[in-house]
């Protein structure tokens, strides 16, 4: 039977190996101007949410959260948020 042999993904090298991956990573809403602020590691994005009432009311009150990021389709993942918003994915723009 085949079995390749691959090195682990590097835990300090947050970013996706292939293209589409999900990383994780933090969030942080800008209240005066509503910018979304995602990094994870060297890498920090920009984005506006195509709903920020909803993913603002699932961060409220809250510091940068941990989240799932998908760089390439733009959308966040919000572990729980559906019990608040009921949703947890967040399509971004940028």
């Amino acid at each position: 039977m085949y079995s390749p042999t691959l090195a682990p993904a590097s835990p300090t090298n947050p970013l996706p190996r292939f293209s589409g991956d999900w990383i994780t990573a933090w969030l942080r809403i800008d209240s005066d101007t509503g910018l979304l602020f995602v990094g994870a590691g060297p890498e920090e994005w920009v984005l506006e949410a195509l709903a920020p009432h909803k993913l603002s009311a699932a961060v409220d009150g809250r510091g940068p959260v941990e989240v799932q990021f998908n760089p390439e389709l733009l959308v966040v993942l919000l572990p729980g948020a559906h019990e608040l918003v009921g949703d947890s994915f967040f399509r971004l723009r940028a």
